[in-house]
């Protein structure tokens, strides 16, 4: 009854990234222009046709992620040095590029369907030789811990929205089944897994000590007759995490099964974790 989902993060692999590009562009040997983080910006601008795309920043984490690319590591590696995981990334590889104006022609003739992504935000840049390598990135949306109350209730919405219409969970038929209530309890021992998730790197329905979700309900001094348990993680909405639930067979028929009465849902933002965010979602039915 406690399948898990990865999330976002399944989407490309280790990380939500468009790839590793690489263009070599063989024109006049390089020369060192006045400002490459600007030529990227010229190139995001020809690249869009949306006039109010955010230029993008040049940071120093970046930049020294950027010289593990110059240094010929993987863009997972390069990423894997950063503080905190980026939702979206992409690298950039140019050879032999002369200046500034050459450099933004290059981008945008190759590189458009990333530097049009809106959601960049920042961008580093590693010069090897007579190689640039530029990486651009944006920032994980993760919502503030002041925000739990109404990621909860918008998770609790969703859930009863999505029980309330027959619904097909892989090949399993389910009715409309009655609207669950929010129960604090389950939320807080929701929230104290998703934080042990978040310290582990990793999803698990069991701790590390081996007890299991029904274990952990019952710790806290819930009398439960069943409980259910849905993961997710690397997801930073909570109708991004209702949606992947309900994509998912198992986690589809914890939503539905008409049995539960009361649900619990808790999300622990943690930057320096492997996926960003862990989502613990947890069903039960009272005794008595």
């Amino acid at each position: 009854m406690h399948p898990a989902v990865r999330g976002r993060r399944g989407r490309a692999g280790a990380v939500a990234s468009a790839g590793a590009l690489a263009v070599l562009c063989s024109l006049t040997p390089l020369c060192a222009s006045a400002d490459p983080a600007a030529a990227v910006n010229e190139a995001r601008r020809a690249c869009s046709r949306q006039s109010t795309l955010a230029p993008l920043k040049e940071t120093r984490a970046l930049d020294a992620a950027a010289r593990q690319l110059a240094r010929g590591a993987t863009l997972h590696a390069a990423l894997a040095t950063l503080s905190s995981r980026p939702e979206y990334a992409a690298s950039m590889h140019l050879s032999g590029i002369s200046d500034d104006p050459a450099i933004a022609r290059a981008l945008g003739s190759r590189f458009c369907s990333d530097l049009g992504t809106p959601a960049l935000r920042e961008v580093g840049i590693a010069r090897s030789g007579s190689e640039l390598f530029v990486l651009v990135a944006a920032p994980l949306p993760l919502p503030a811990p002041r925000e739990h109350a109404v990621v909860e209730r918008e998770v609790l919405a969703l859930v009863n929205a999505a029980r309330a219409r027959p619904r097909r969970c892989g090949q399993v038929a389910f009715p409309a089944a009655p609207p669950l209530a929010l129960s604090p309890l389950l939320s807080r021992v929701a929230n104290a897994h998703s934080g042990t998730m978040a310290r582990r790197n990793d999803l698990e329905h069991d701790d590390p000590d081996g007890s299991t979700p029904a274990d952990r309900v019952r710790r806290a001094g819930y009398a439960a007759r069943l409980v259910g348990e849905n993961v997710a993680s690397g997801v930073p909405t909570a109708a991004e995490a209702v949606a992947g639930w309900l994509a998912s067979p198992g986690h589809c028929s914890n939503i539905m099964n008409a049995r539960f009465t009361e649900m619990g849902v808790a999300y622990v933002a943690a930057q320096h974790s492997a996926a960003g965010i862990y989502w613990t979602q947890l069903f039960a039915i009272p005794r008595g």
